[in-house]
């Protein structure tokens, strides 16, 4: 093989090692956070792409043809070899990093590591005026000099430094990311033993790439199981925080609407009545295209809203054990908006989009009547949002079959004959209809969920 063919060909492994450390160092740098371990891996590609096109300078400048070239060799030896002990130091120092998120681990490693470094500057220095590490010769070629084997030795003391962290450390990290630590070690040491004994083949980049790509992969599966496990983390604080919010909710607007903790389950039965009529009408196929199951589920964590704007009504009015009179009546009336704005400025902060909305229309509206005489906008039909005419049967009839503190209780079939006469004219006549199939169920969650109750609580 003539030595043009061997010069391109390791022109074309280093100038591959280059791209590779180019695209990890900038893939690195793209991550929104990086960590301090991450940043000295992608320091380490950095020197190696420094290095690599240092090692590609030296390959094309030799010879007396052009006079660039007499200062291009010289120079890319030297930075060839000053970048090539930087890429051990910043990945032992990665090593380091890495390994402290786990164990404490002491200065000495990285004493011991610029020891070795400065150690091998020193000889590099020295080299500018002898033959230590390499030689120029007249015709402007380069070769090995006489105490090469230093430079070998240094960075073998190196290998055995990263790999003693390894061995000392590995049990504090998942295998994959031993695997990773441990290509460093034997894949570039592996190239650089062969290419000590064939010279005229350079493989130390390109045994520098493969194993910058396995840690790099490794890495990112890091950082990927890191993003999912801090996913899973925030998911269940959120479930527990809107779980808690929602208890909060339940109990504070029984508390606001009634004064009393023993009617502490009328939201909960609210909420049970409006899943249940919706998975009726579900299976009947009423409205079925928009009650999906996120739709459902949202209905029911929104019940116990809907009262909430019941906080600015006085006791005076709330608690009165007599019909209130018009004046009072257009106060009461005011609570749908009021719920609505204590929805859009205080709820919405711990809430969803697309819930708010929900919660929203069903406090301002669910007081509306299908024949257009309810409050607060008089809508009519269709024109009331689908949660709010749900909830508007539920609520009634809730309030018919419990005691309050201005009236008695009626039978439960007299609660279902007012429920059906008022199809059509207070409520939706299809969901009216189907509220009356499911009698027996409704039942059920009333006698369930009674004030006398501790179950809800």
């Amino acid at each position: 093989m003539s030595q043009q063919i061997i010069n391109a060909a390791n022109i074309a492994l280093d100038a591959y090692s280059v791209i590779i450390s180019i695209i990890i160092a900038g893939s690195i740098y793209l991550f929104k956070k990086v960590n301090k371990s991450a940043k000295w891996f992608a320091y380490t590609n950095i020197v190696a792409v420094i290095y690599g096109i240092a090692d590609i300078i030296m390959w094309i400048s030799e010879g007396t043809d052009a006079k660039w070239k007499l200062i291009a060799l010289p120079l890319s030896s030297f930075v060839f070899f000053l970048f090539g002990i930087f890429i051990f130091f910043c990945y032992i120092m990665y090593i380091i990093s890495y390994y402290r998120h786990t164990a404490e681990i002491g200065k000495s490693y990285v004493i011991s590591c610029l020891v070795a470094v400065c150690l091998y500057i020193v000889f590099l220095v020295i080299t500018l005026f002898t033959d230590c590490y390499y030689t120029i010769s007249p015709q402007n070629t380069y070769s090995r000099g006489k105490y090469f084997i230093l430079t070998v030795l240094i960075e073998i003391f190196l290998y055995c430094e990263a790999l003693f962290l390894i061995l000392k450390y590995h049990k504090n990290v998942m295998g994959f990311e031993n695997i990773g630590f441990a290509s460093f070690i034997f894949v570039p040491f592996i190239c650089h033993i062969v290419q000590l004994a064939n010279f005229g083949i350079s493989l130390t980049s390109f045994g520098l790439s493969i194993s910058f790509l396995i840690i790099f992969i490794n890495l990112n599966q890091k950082m990927m199981l890191d993003i999912e496990s801090t996913k899973i983390q925030y998911n269940e604080n959120k479930l527990k925080s809107l779980e808690l919010h929602k208890k909060t909710i339940l109990y504070l607007t029984n508390l606001l609407e009634n004064r009393d903790i023993e009617t502490a389950n009328h939201e909960l039965r609210i909420s049970n009545y409006v899943e249940l009529l919706a998975r009726q009408c579900v299976k009947r196929g009423v409205y079925s295209e928009k009650l999906t199951d996120d739709y459902i589920q949202k209905l029911k964590d929104a019940a116990p809203f809907h009262d909430i704007g019941k906080i600015y009504i006085s006791d005076a009015i709330l608690k009165k054990p007599a019909k209130v009179d018009d004046k009072e009546y257009l106060e009461i009336q005011k609570h749908a908006q009021d719920g609505a704005t204590i929805v859009n400025e205080i709820i919405s902060i711990s809430y969803e989009r697309d819930f708010t909305k929900m919660v929203s229309k069903m406090c301002k509206h669910h007081h509306e009547k299908w024949n257009g005489k309810g409050y607060p906008d008089h809508l009519r039909e269709e024109e009331i949002p689908l949660c709010a005419r749900l909830t508007a049967i539920a609520d009634v009839y809730d309030a018919l079959v419990t005691k309050r503190c201005y009236k008695n209780k009626v039978s439960y079939d007299q609660a279902f004959e007012i429920i059906r006469k008022e199809g059509g004219e207070s409520f939706d006549p299809k969901l009216t209809e189907q509220f009356l199939e499911i009698k027996d169920q409704i039942i059920e969650i009333t006698e369930k969920y009674n004030d006398n109750s501790i179950e809800g609580l």
